[in-house]
């Protein structure tokens, strides 16, 4: 099954049969929840879990991590930028050449929560990506009457962005084919930037040219379709959402409670 982790197939385990209403509001809300975390073993715990639940779905371990690193990236960077910029105590040093930098323990501390935050936060939409497919993230969102143009937006993206990313891979290809590869490196970064450049122009006109398309086969955002789900929530589905929710909001009162009993 092709699921909306952009080609990434998940195994038949019990998590890809859970009906993708369950899952879409489940993942969601766990996506809230983390924003809202203010205590670091807390967004740790949630984060551990989401990889150990990762693990389960029998996937490509290369292509899971390839994707991965993206956005694990900028949680890294989050912490490096917060570190020498937020605080007043100083933690200690950093010396660059000519250069010293502080580093302050407050800006360590909210740097640590922020990219636990952005771990844990990526990885649960990452495998409600990988379990469930677009279909039915977007029909869910629809059943939770969710704005029907935005959804229709996300709809014709996910299924441009490989069109998009095919031809941005022969451009690319032509580039290099035409000795774009063995220039010196701010060469090769001005001919990417005009390979962006000309992918941008590409896709807003394939963009106008489709929704061109669209109005003439009478495309009318407000119109009503046929629903995705027929059938009603299983209740054995129905009783794993009704645990999460109660887990969520445990999170959330634990949350609180240590707050409470830090402050004081």
């Amino acid at each position: 099954m092709q699921c909306a982790g952009c080609g990434i197939m998940a195994g038949d385990t019990y998590l890809r049969r859970v009906d993708g209403r369950i899952k879409t509001a489940v993942f969601l809300c766990a996506i809230a929840v983390v924003s809202a975390l203010d205590r670091w073993p807390l967004a740790a715990g949630v984060l551990v879990f989401a990889i150990a639940l990762m693990f389960t779905l029998r996937l490509p371990a290369r292509k899971v991590l390839l994707r991965m690193s993206v956005p694990f990236g900028v949680a890294w960077l989050v912490l490096a930028s917060l570190m020498f910029t937020t605080g007043h105590t100083v933690a200690g040093t950093v010396n660059f050449l000519h250069f010293s930098l502080p580093v302050y323990r407050e800006g360590m501390t909210l740097g640590f929560l922020i990219m636990l935050r952005i771990l844990a936060s990526v990885s649960l939409a990452m495998l409600l990506s990988f379990s469930t497919p677009m279909a039915e993230i977007l029909a869910a969102l629809r059943a939770f009457k969710a704005p029907g143009l935005v959804i229709d937006i996300a709809d014709m993206i996910y299924r441009y962005a490989f069109s998009l990313g095919e031809i941005a891979a022969t451009m690319r290809k032509a580039q290099l084919a035409r000795g774009g590869g063995g220039l010196p490196w701010h060469r090769q970064a001005r001919d990417l930037g005009s390979l962006a450049g000309n992918l941008m122009i590409k896709a807003f006109g394939r963009g106008e040219r489709v929704y061109k398309a669209m109005l003439a086969r009478g495309y009318d955002e407000d119109a009503s379709s046929s629903p995705y789900y027929t059938s009603s929530i299983p209740a054995r589905d129905m009783t794993v959402g009704i645990l999460a929710g109660f887990v969520l909001l445990s999170l959330l009162v634990c949350n609180f409670a240590i707050g409470h009993i830090t402050w004081n």
